[in-house]
């Protein structure tokens, strides 16, 4: 999260945005506007940038990952945090975490952020 974070910041004067979606706590519960309010505070987010989806039919993440390929493994896991780059122009789909274990975020942002 620190380097996604780092990137948000450098580049959100050219238009980057960042939406952090928790589909739980630390204890695997859905989390709370308290715990959201502390998440923002660790990483130095405003809260307008965190998002809840806990749902009710298997929980976290429920409406995300219903729209949004995870790119799970072949045992259906993933890593937590986990990252998606969007193209916010044409919705196009330009990084996964789940390929990339090394979280190298930056040719992603650098794409979306092309004109």
């Amino acid at each position: 999260m620190p380097q996604v974070v780092a990137n948000y910041n450098a580049n959100k004067h050219k238009g980057l945005d960042i939406f952090v979606v928790l589909g739980e706590d630390y204890a695997y519960k859905p989390p709370t506007l308290a715990y959201c309010k502390s998440y923002a505070a660790q990483y130095g987010l405003p809260l307008d940038k965190i998002y809840i989806d806990s749902g009710p039919n298997f929980g976290g993440f429920e409406t995300l990952f219903t729209y949004i390929d995870v790119y799970a493994d072949a045992n259906g896991g993933f890593g937590l945090p986990w990252v998606a780059i969007l193209d916010l122009d044409d919705m196009e789909y330009l990084y996964t975490s789940s390929l990339d274990p090394y979280f190298n975020t930056a040719p992603a942002i650098w794409e979306a952020m092309q004109d």
